[in-house]
C-alpha cells in the first residue's frame, strides 16, 4: 500500500509540474511584432518556430512596405546640389537591398513568390529612375535615349536653348497654379526663383522635378497592392490586434 501511495503522489505531482511548466514553454515559443500607419496600429503574435523577430521585421520592411529611401536616394531638391550630384548612393543602396531580398527567408507559398519578383523590378525600375535623373542633370541629352511622347515637351526643353527652358517653366508654373490651393505662394516662389542669378538652373531643376520627373512617374513600376498585401502579412501570425486611434 506504502508503494502504491507514493506512486500515486508522484504522479499527482509530476502532472502539477507539467502544468506549470507548459504555458512557459508555449510563451517562449512566441514573440510580438508591432507595425501600422497613420491612425491604425497592429499587434501580431507570432510562431517562432517558423520566424524569427529579424524574419518578421524582413517581410514588412521589403515585402509589406519598401522602406521610403528607396523613392528619395539620391534626389536633388537645391540648385547647390546639382554639381555635385552622383548615382553612387543610389548603386550601393540598390546593391544592398536586392542582396537582401535574394537571401531573405519568405513565406513559402505562390503569392509570396511572386510579391518577392514584383519587388524586384519595382527596386529595379525605382532606381533606374533615380539615377537617369542625376544623369540627366549633367547631361540632358540621355533622355533622349529613354523617350516618351508624354514627356516630349519637357525633354525638348531641357535640351534647348535658355528661352525654351524659361518658357516651359514659366508654363510648367502655370500648371500648378491650376492645380494649388495657394496659387499666390507658387507665383511668389517661382519669382523669387526666376528674379535671382541662377535662374536657368533653378528653371532646369524645377523642370526636372515637378515636368520630366513627375511625367517619367507614370512609367516607373510601383507595386501598390497594399489590401492584399496586409492581408496576407496578418497570415503569419497567430493573431492580430487592430488598435485605431481617434484623430
Amino acid at each position: 500500500m506504502l508503494i502504491i501511495r507514493l506512486l500515486y503522489v508522484m504522479k499527482y505531482t509530476l502532472k502539477i509540474i507539467v502544468f506549470v511548466i507548459l504555458p512557459f514553454l508555449s510563451s517562449g515559443q512566441t514573440n510580438v511584432f508591432e507595425w501600422g500607419e497613420g491612425l491604425t496600429y497592429y499587434t501580431g503574435k507570432f510562431d517562432t518556430t517558423k520566424y524569427s523577430l529579424k524574419e518578421i521585421e524582413n517581410i514588412y520592411n521589403y515585402l509589406h512596405t519598401p522602406s521610403s529611401e528607396m523613392l528619395t536616394i539620391g534626389n536633388v531638391w537645391k540648385i547647390e546640389q546639382m554639381d555635385t550630384a552622383t548615382t553612387t548612393p543610389i548603386d550601393n543602396y540598390y546593391k544592398n537591398t536586392l542582396h537582401i531580398l535574394e537571401t531573405m527567408h519568405i513565406p513559402e507559398g505562390e503569392y509570396w513568390d511572386s510579391l518577392l519578383m514584383l519587388r524586384k523590378r519595382e527596386l529595379y525600375e525605382v532606381c533606374n529612375y533615380n539615377k537617369l535623373f542625376i544623369l540627366a542633370i549633367k547631361d540632358p541629352k540621355i533622355l533622349f535615349q529613354h523617350y516618351h511622347q508624354e514627356c516630349a515637351n519637357e525633354i525638348k526643353a531641357l535640351n534647348g536653348d535658355s528661352t525654351s527652358l524659361l518658357n516651359a517653366w514659366f508654363e510648367l508654373k502655370e500648371r500648378q497654379k491650376l492645380n494649388n490651393c495657394c496659387p499666390e505662394n507658387v507665383e511668389k516662389k517661382y519669382l523669387s526663383k526666376f528674379n535671382s542669378n541662377n535662374r536657368l538652373k533653378h528653371a532646369k531643376l524645377e523642370l526636372m522635378i515637378y515636368g520630366w520627373g513627375n511625367c517619367m512617374n507614370q512609367f516607373v513600376y510601383h507595386h501598390t497592392d497594399y489590401a492584399r498585401i496586409e492581408e496576407e502579412f496578418q497570415k503569419l501570425f497567430i493573431s492580430v490586434d487592430r488598435e485605431d486611434e481617434e484623430d
